[in-house]
């Protein structure tokens, strides 16, 4: 985890150079350069570390009980659910008609 804060901090200050960003002399400006490269040190790994979650996630990695695989099968209350509905639809056809 080290050496790659250190890799991704040398090279948010090249970019920073890049940009001609120049913070001052002396103890001011080494603590003024430091700011623009801290926030992005921290940020980057925060966004890359939930991307890498979700990628956990989505790829099925997650530890846990998995649900088994069921036919399901309507019951009454589907049944019954699905009368209602023919019904409304049907009622919304004739209002529509007259």
């Amino acid at each position: 985890f080290t050496p790659s804060l250190q890799l991704e901090g040398k090279r948010i200050h090249e970019a920073q150079l890049a940009r001609a960003y120049n913070p001052g002399r002396g103890p001011a400006g080494s603590i003024r350069g430091v700011f623009p490269i801290i926030i992005p040190l921290v940020s980057n790994p925060l966004g890359k570390a939930t991307v890498l979650g979700l990628t956990i996630d989505l790829r099925g990695y997650r530890s846990g009980r998995r649900t088994p695989m069921r036919d399901l099968v309507p019951g009454r209350a589907d049944v019954a659910g699905i009368c209602c509905m023919g019904l409304v639809v049907a009622g919304y056809l004739a209002v529509l008609v007259v």
